[in-house]
Parts: C-alpha cells; sequence; structure tokens
C-alpha cells in the first residue's frame, strides 16, 4: 500500500544528513562552537542557535573571518533543522562568499552541498542537483572522499523522489562503502537507513526492516534522538505496507513522543501522517479523522508555499549583487589602467600635460555617460520584466495556495466523513451506492486539484519534471488494479525548459489516454512509454483490450478530440491505432528541441 507519506522520510534524511555534516567545521578549540555543536545534538537548535549568534557577534568586531565562515554555515543548518529555509540559505550565502574570497575550496564544496540539500527539501531537483554537481566537482579535484560520499548521498535522496529506485541504491551503496572505509559511523547509520528506503519502496520488507533495524541500533548507540525517531517512523511505514497495522501504530507513536521532546516538526508531520493511516486501515476512522486534522494543521505550520518564492529572490540577489561587484572591480582595474598611462604621457610629453588631461577627462565623462545611461535604460527593462514575471509568479502561487487551502483541506474532510457514512450504513443498501459515488468523486477532486497544484508552478515547467511526474502518476494510478502493467518510461533525460502550456497539454493528454484505457478498454494488461531522443518527446499508451473499428472511432466522445487539440495547439501530433479486439495504441509527439 502506497501512502501520501511515502516520500516524506525522504526529507528526514536530508535533515539527518545536514546533522551529521555538522561538525565538519567545528573548531575543538572555540568553547562556544564546542558548546552549541553539543546542543545541536540534542536538538534543541533554537539555544544553539543563540550561542552561535552571540559569538559571532564577537568574530565581526575582532574581524576572525575564518571562524565567521564556520558560524554562519552552522548557522544555516540549524534554521534548516527548524524548517526556516530563508534564514538558512541568508547564513549559506554569507559563509560562501567568504570562502570564495579566501579560497577555501574544501569548505567551499561542503557549503555548496549544504545550499543544494535546501533546495533539495523544497523539491526544486535541478537547482539542487546543480549545486551537487558543483560540490562533486570540487570533491575529485581535491580528493576529498568524504564530501564525494556525501554528494553520491544527496543525489540518491533526489533519486528516490524521482522513482528511480535502482540508480538511488547504486549512490547509496558507494557512500556506505566509503563510509564504511573512512569509518564514519554516524554517516554509516545514514547510508543503512536510505537503503533501507529503497528497498521498502521496491516493496522488500524483509530487507528494508533489516537495514531500518541495523541503522536504529547504530543510532541508539550514538544516542541521536532525532535519527532513531526517523528510523521508528520509517519502520512503523513498512509495518503498515504489510498490513501490520497494530505493529505500525506502536512504532510510530514512539516516532511521534521522541519527535515531539526534541521538537522535529518535520518527523511530527510525518509520523501523525502515518498514524493516520494506520488507524484507517484497522478501521477507526473516527481515529484516522482525528489524526488526519492534527497532520494538516501541523504540516501547514511546517511547509509554506511562500517559502520557495522568498528564496528564488533571495537567490536572484546574490547572483546580481556577485556580477555587479564583478563590473564594478573590472571598471576599477580600467580606471587605474587609464591612470597609469596618463602618468606614462605625462611623464613623456610635459609641454602637453594640460590638453592630454583635459581630453582624457571629457572622453572619460562621455563614456561613462554613455555607459551609465545604456546601464539604466537595461536595468529599467529588466525590472520591468521582472516585476511582471514575479507578479506573475505571484498570482500563481496565490492561487495553488487557495486552492490547497480551501479545496484540498474540505475535500479531504469529505473523504474521510464519507468513509465514516459509509461504514455505519454497511448493513442497509439504502443511500450506500450515492455514499460511495460521494467518496469516489472526493477522490479525483482532490487528485486533480495537486495535479493543477503541480501544473501552476512555473518551477515544474521543465522536460525532466514533467517525466518524473508522468512516472509517478502512471504508477499511482495503475497501482491496485487488476490489470498488468509494463512501464518503459526513459530515465536519463536532459534538463530542457518548455512552456507551462506544453507541460500542462502534455501531462493531461498522457492522463486522460490512461483514463479512457483502465475505463473502457475492458483489457488486461497496459504498456505505458517514453523516449526523448534528438529532441523529439514521444508517448505511447497501448491496451490488450476490446479495441474498436475505425467507424466507431469517429463516433466516440470529446475525449479523443480534446486530446488531438491539446496536443496540436502545442505543435504536437496525435495519433491513435485500434481494431475490433485488437487493443488500441495512443501515441503522441513533439519536438522540444
Amino acid at each position: 500500500m502506497n501512502t501520501p507519506y511515502d516520500a516524506l522520510p525522504q526529507k528526514s534524511c536530508l535533515y539527518l544528513f545536514l546533522f551529521f555534516c555538522f561538525s565538519f567545521f567545528s573548531f575543538t578549540e572555540d568553547p562556544a562552537i564546542l558548546i552549541s555543536d553539543s546542543l545541536y545534538r540534542k536538538a534543541d537548535y533554537r539555544q544553539a542557535i543563540s550561542v552561535l549568534q552571540n559569538r559571532l557577534s564577537i568574530a565581526q568586531k575582532n574581524k576572525e573571518n575564518i571562524i565567521k565562515i564556520v558560524l554562519y554555515n552552522s548557522l544555516g543548518k540549524a534554521y534548516s533543522q527548524l524548517g526556516e529555509s530563508v534564514e538558512a540559505l541568508k547564513n549559506y550565502q554569507l559563509a560562501i562568499k567568504m570562502t570564495e574570497i579566501t579560497g577555501d575550496k574544501q569548505r567551499t564544496g561542503k557549503i555548496l552541498k549544504n545550499i543544494g540539500a535546501l533546495y533539495e527539501e523544497q523539491k526544486n531537483f535541478t537547482q539542487a542537483l546543480s549545486y551537487y554537481d558543483k560540490a562533486q566537482d570540487i570533491a575529485i579535484a581535491i580528493k576529498d572522499q568524504a564530501l564525494l560520499a556525501d554528494c553520491y548521498n544527496n543525489r540518491g535522496v533526489i533519486y528516490e523522489q524521482q522513482l528511480k529506485y535502482d540508480d538511488a541504491l547504486a549512490v547509496y551503496k558507494k557512500a556506505l562503502a566509503i563510509y564504511q572505509k573512512l569509518n564514519i559511523t554516524d554517516r554509516i547509520a545514514l547510508s543503512l537507513n536510505n537503503i533501507g528506503i529503497v528497498y521498502k519502496f521496491q516493496k522488500k520488507f524483509p530487507q528494508s526492516l533489516d537495514y531500518y533495524n541495523r541503522s536504529l541500533k547504530s543510532s541508539e548507540k550514538l544516542g541521536d534522538r532525532f535519527f532513531v525517531a526517523a528510523n521508528l517512523n520509517n519502520m512503523g511505514n513498512v509495518y503498515a505496507l504489510m498490513n501490520n497495522y497494530p505493529k505500525a501504530v506502536e512504532f510510530n507513536q514512539r516516532a511521534l513522543k521522541i519527535a515531539e521532546e526534541i521538537k522535529a516538526t518535520n518527523i511530527v508531520v510525518e509520523a501523525y501522517g502515518s498514524l493516520a493511516e494506520d488507524y484507517a486501515g484497522m478501521g477507526d476512522l473516527k481515529k484516522a479523522y482525528e489524526l488526519k486534522n492534527k497532520f494538516i494543521a501541523v504540516k501547514e505550520d511546517y511547509i509554506n508555499l511562500e517559502r520557495s518564492g522568498q528564496m528564488a529572490e533571495m537567490q536572484t540577489r546574490y547572483e546580481t549583487e556577485k556580477k555587479e561587484n564583478q563590473i564594478v572591480t573590472l571598471q576599477q582595474q580600467q580606471q587605474i589602467s587609464s591612470l597609469n598611462i596618463a602618468k606614462q604621457q605625462l611623464l613623456l610629453q610635459k609641454r602637453n600635460y594640460q590638453v592630454f588631461t583635459i581630453t582624457g577627462i571629457a572622453i572619460s565623462l562621455l563614456i561613462f555617460g554613455y555607459l551609465y545611461n545604456n546601464r539604466q535604460r537595461a536595468r529599467q527593462q529588466l525590472d520591468k520584466l521582472k516585476a511582471i514575471s514575479d507578479t506573475e509568479k505571484q498570482e500563481r502561487t496565490r492561487i495553488a495556495k487557495d486552492i490547497h487551502d480551501d479545496m484540498g483541506s474540505g475535500l479531504s474532510k469529505i473523504i474521510l466523513m464519507s468513509g465514516m457514512v459509509e461504514d455505519k450504513i454497511k448493513t442497509s443498501e439504502y443511500g450506500i451506492k450515492e455514499i460511495s459515488t460521494i467518496k469516489q468523486i472526493s477522490q479525483e477532486l482532490v487528485d486533480n486539484m495537486r495535479d493543477l497544484i503541480w501544473v501552476l508552478n512555473p518551477e515544474n515547467a521543465t522536460l525532466d519534471n514533467l517525466v518524473a511526474r508522468i512516472r509517478e502518476h502512471c504508477s499511482d494510478y495503475l497501482e491496485g488494479l487488476a490489470v498488468k502493467t509494463e512501464l518503459d518510461i526513459q530515465h536519463d533525460v536532459p534538463y530542457v525548459r518548455i512552456s507551462q502550456q506544453t507541460q500542462r497539454n502534455i501531462f493531461l493528454t498522457t492522463k486522460e489516454a490512461l483514463h479512457n484505457c483502465v475505463k473502457h478498454a475492458n483489457c488486461d494488461k497496459i504498456t505505458i512509454g517514453l523516449t526523448f531522443k534528438d529532441g523529439m518527446l514521444t508517448v505511447s499508451i497501448t491496451d490488450s483490450g476490446k479495441g474498436f473499428e475505425a467507424d466507431e472511432l469517429k463516433r466516440k466522445g470529446n475525449g479523443l478530440r480534446n486530446m488531438q487539440q491539446r496536443m496540436q495547439s502545442i505543435g504536437g501530433k496525435f495519433m491513435i491505432t485500434s481494431g475490433l479486439g485488437q487493443g488500441t495504441t495512443i501515441q503522441t509527439s513533439i519536438q522540444l528541441a
């Protein structure tokens, strides 16, 4: 059984990984760093931040640049653990500015990796992978095996969420081998946990529980309560997938108790969600409903839809400031060069000093004025375009948030209440059909709402995100059906930026084609294929159902015409082939690059 919370333990791994990395900057001779490190390990993040900020004030006053890098990085990780992503990114950027000045490659690589993890938490996988690439290049260049293993581990978390389980398992095992070679006990525990997650998704439950249990024992020996809670929650989820709900409740309640004690909000969210599913599986819908409401309340406090926009804005400001500083530096170099030339001319031609000086100043002023004027006009144009783009993104985010807040919670309550009513009237035929219909329609609306929110997010308008979403939808939609499914979806899809209209029409056409196969084809096998070659994206869905003749195809309803019009509107092609008793194949193709 897959639940809506299957992906949440991956966040735990991300935070745990930041926790294990906390000590890499630790200055053993500095009392404040030692104290904050101890508080961090006890999950007292607020107190750790207070200690770090007090020490930072002293370091700024005394111009202790190296210790400032350590403090900024540590503050970034502490804020990340509290879910305050914007504040975390701000401190990481301050740290990396200083490492670039000092030329410290090792610290630069580790901070780049931490920023990647922050974007990974926000599901911005493209941005996260770009930072991991930079960190991994540095690790290879300076032969830092621990940093290389960290990059492997973080990539594995992304591959998990993209459903690339074989790829995730491969990089996790690479990371584990390095950690075992270096005897880094805390990260060995992390790698064992990650491998357990992959086996869970592959439905290899005994192997998954074995790795989780080994990780749990290591965490208990280390005294790491955060990781203990995460492992307990993961084990509870596996027992739920095995339909052993009493055992699942036992482990998830233990995880919730520890997470609330250490204020690990992300694990609290996961535990409430898991317990709601456990009680629903046992038929206790009233208890499931109560826990579902707690899950929604805690999750809405923890996940802020505007946070991603704020992070993107902060990153843009950082890049802009960096470029402007480079421009200023270049201008200063040009001015110095001009002064040197003027000095040489002064020595060689004293008699023409005044003429050359006045001419040089006049030319410099004209050039400066011309460049300044062009730069101002270009900046105004960029500001105008940025304002339009920001307004559009804010409106899309607002719409998505309103849909999520208003419709999402309401529909979830309708589904749970319908289930409770359906359970109460099972002994009577009166109203059972209508209640089941309400429940089914509500569930379909929830699914469509999630798809709409995904489509509205501009960050998702890339080919790799589109393919990952199609793969995820096909797996979720066909799971549990008495239909043999074969997924032949290309894994190594490159990053290609596409328009939101293209993203929307391709996804909706694929979704509707799959729905038609399940609803009308009366088939026992469905094959889904996706390839991207020479810039051409091709998606095909083939069923082994009853099929239909060409004349009957013309009489089919608006569904096929809508799919054809969607593809034509974005310059794509739509083809359908069928024969009575020979099944049906629907194929779409579009040139994207």
